[in-house]
């Protein structure tokens, strides 16, 4: 007894049909490309970044404490999906104590990281709260979104006691009226001039 199977092979014909179908439908559907990311606004009017900005790394290049020839060097991400340009960000010592830490303002620096190396970004205000001991640095003009960026910080000393210090990092929208982002802790290690290692 000859079998027939439930299915019927599939002929250049119909597959041509079926392709014609899949294509009205991509019409109708308005396609399969995702729409343009916006900003977020707040009911109160408040704007944000429509995508959260990251903190990715950060190194100090010296280590010992009460040094005063370091650099700290802060990365994060700063994706296109944010929409909002880059005002400013805040770096802050949130943990570790130094009664007389702060940053020379006129040697901080910031780039813009690319697949062709590192661009300078033209910086605007400098403030610094030695209260608070924390560091504002404005953009002018603000940053497009789009390539990662590091921030370059002088102290005029590292800190006098050895342990690890957290700086937080926050990044704030252009507006009159904003959301910030806290893009996370850069984490740096001081270790006392005798060479032993703080636990």
């Amino acid at each position: 007894m000859l079998y027939t199977p439930p299915w019927r092979p599939i002929t250049p014909r119909f597959a041509a049909i079926a392709a014609a179908g899949l294509l009205t439908l991509g019409a109708a559907w308005g396609g399969l490309t995702p729409a343009r990311t916006s900003a977020i606004q707040y009911s109160d009017g408040r704007v944000g970044f429509s995508y959260p900005l990251r903190l990715t790394e950060s190194f100090a290049t010296r280590n010992l404490v009460v040094d005063g020839n370091a650099t700290y060097y802060l990365t994060f991400d700063f994706p296109a999906a944010a929409a909002e340009p880059l005002d400013r960000v805040v770096i802050s010592l949130d943990e570790g104590f130094d009664p007389i830490f702060r940053f020379r303002l006129d040697a901080t620096e910031a780039f813009v990281n690319t697949a062709d190396g590192r661009s300078a970004l033209p910086l605007g205000e400098l403030t610094q709260d030695r209260e608070a001991k924390s560091l504002t640095i404005t953009f002018d003009p603000p940053v497009a979104p789009g390539s990662p960026i590091t921030l370059a910080l002088q102290p005029y000393q590292n800190p006098r006691s050895a342990g690890v210090y957290l700086f937080g990092a926050t990044a704030y929208p252009v507006g009159e009226v904003v959301e910030s982002t806290f893009m996370g802790y850069a984490r740096l290690t001081f270790y006392d001039r005798d060479g032993g290692f703080w636990p």
